[in-house]
């Protein structure tokens, strides 16, 4: 039995049928596939839970749908094959520069539309192949549109109005750092979230320079482990550090800070995608 709509399945044993269901992002990646006399190999929680006329047991993740008869055997989805690709993709990025990004908000009492994001920030860890480092680069960067810093920005990031103009330096020169890093090192780009790339293609374009979007090759890491770990919702950065590391660390709000835990998280991921030890964890705490 399959009801795509309501994202059920039965599955018979013996003579009767045991109900699953699924949440959205796993029905959007497996419905192509839920088909009957299909083979399934899944996890689920053991606890029911009433969905539209059914009990039915949530499914934590899908390891195998495949056909097996007499003329086919497809293998239309394996997690074990696409986990061992993840891992030797992330093996073989090279020299990876983490980028993390700090923005210019509206003011409090902002209700229009319209407000322009800038970076006012830029924190960047450049690691070899082998997690040496290479370089750290921290500034506060001056915006076009915005030269003012909001109070919400001031209050976000902890810093002083003075600090902010007395430490700033010019976009230009951020984006000659940057080119260069770029040009010599090659590197994939890995953030956390899309908006950092978002913001930084934006950039050239606030301020009037070429746009570097094509030399870059950008991996958005939230979205690599939320796939991966099969999440409704993006995961919290410094929520799966504390996890992964096991400590209780808060997030400072700070562009350099927050490179190194996405280096951090990307090194814990890597060996998770390898042992698989912490998927049962990370789903409780997220889904």
């Amino acid at each position: 039995m399959i009801e795509l709509d309501n994202r059920i399945i039965g599955i018979k044993e013996g003579k009767r049928i045991i109900f699953f269901y699924f949440h959205n992002s796993q029905m959007n990646l497996f419905k192509r596939y839920l088909y009957q006399n299909n083979w399934i190999d899944l996890a689920y929680d053991e606890k029911f839970t009433k969905k539209g006329n059914y009990l039915a047991h949530p499914v934590l993740f899908v390891y195998k749908i495949e056909v097996l008869n007499k003329l086919n055997h497809i293998v239309y989805y394996n997690k074990l094959s696409i986990n061992k690709a993840s891992y030797d993709f992330m093996n073989s990025l090279g020299n990876k520069l983490f980028l993390d990004l700090e923005m210019t908000m509206p003011s409090y009492s902002f209700k229009g539309k319209g407000f322009r994001t800038e970076i006012i920030q830029a924190g960047l860890l450049l690691v070899d192949e082998n997690g040496k480092t290479i370089l750290k680069y921290d500034n506060y960067i001056k915006a076009k549109l915005s030269p003012i810093i909001s109070k919400r920005a001031l209050d976000f990031l902890k810093i002083t109005a003075d600090d902010y103009v007395n430490k700033a330096i010019d976009y230009n020169v951020f984006y000659n750092d940057f080119k260069d890093i770029i040009e010599k090192y090659h590197p994939a780009i890995i953030v956390y979230g899309k908006n950092d790339i978002l913001v930084l293609n934006d950039s050239y374009d606030i301020n009037e320079v070429t746009s570097l979007k094509n030399e870059c090759r950008f991996i958005n890491l939230c979205q690599l482990i939320k796939s991966y770990y099969e999440l409704k919702n993006d995961p919290g950065l410094f929520k799966l550090y504390n996890i992964f590391y096991k400590n209780e660390d808060e997030q400072v709000h700070d562009a350099l800070s927050d490179s190194y835990a996405t280096y951090k998280v990307f090194e814990a991921f890597k060996e998770d995608v390898k042992n698989a030890k912490m998927v049962e964890v990370i789903r409780e705490n997220f889904d």
